[in-house]
């Protein structure tokens, strides 16, 4: 469960996280695709979430497993580029996402 309290907790940090809260679909996409339960997310790990949330109907992810562009998507969000995505750079490239609709 490391994964849900991680990604609770960034929802009410600061930075551009800081007004985009995680929906429970979110939360549990997170929480089922973090297989070592380390509170983030590798590639093969991300590609889970994307799918789960594109289930859950979220548009992004729905548009992201449409064009199967998985590792595009990951190398946004993943913005020191070091193969992990934490939930910050999740919460931040969500946040970025929202300003550009």
């Amino acid at each position: 469960m490391i994964g849900a309290g991680v990604l609770v907790a960034v929802s009410v940090s600061g930075g551009l996280a800081q007004n985009v809260k995680p929906t429970q679909s979110e939360i549990d996409a997170w929480v089922k695709s973090d297989a070592n339960a380390d509170g983030r997310l590798n590639k093969s790990e991300f590609i889970v979430f994307v799918k789960a949330m594109a289930e859950a109907g979220q548009k992004t992810a729905q548009r992201v497993r449409f064009f199967r562009a998985y590792g595009y998507a990951f190398s946004v969000a993943d913005k020191n580029q070091d193969g992990i995505l934490t939930p910050e750079e999740m919460r931040a490239a969500e946040a970025q996402q929202r300003t550009r609709q």
